[in-house]
């Protein structure tokens, strides 16, 4: 598993402007990593690409802020991690089932 973490990592450094700031399993992806909005939707479509993970269950607006003046921002949402996305690749899926299992 270790294997498959490294190159997580390394998709995220590609994905987004957090070259500095160190990943772990408990990174959230929008609170940490800085990854909000639609590059939010857009860094899910190519997590699920790349890893063959079914996203078809995931439902965005859970887990990412809208972009900012496009739709009134929800007070919460919920923390997605980097070992989220990597229980995700074992299941072949990312869902409310996988992320709260």
């Amino acid at each position: 598993m270790e294997g498959i973490f490294n190159d997580l990592v390394a998709f995220i450094y590609d994905q987004c402007a957090c070259s500095e700031v160190p990943i772990t399993l408990d990174s959230a992806i929008e609170d940490d990593l800085g990854i909000t909005g639609e590059d939010g939707e857009e860094f899910i479509v190519k997590f699920s690409s790349r890893y063959k993970v079914n996203i078809d269950n995931f439902y965005f607006t859970k887990y990412f802020y809208p972009e900012p003046f496009v739709s009134r921002m929800p007070d919460k949402i919920e923390g997605l991690t980097v070992g989220h996305l990597l229980k995700a690749i074992a299941a072949g899926r990312l869902d409310d089932n996988v992320i709260n299992g």
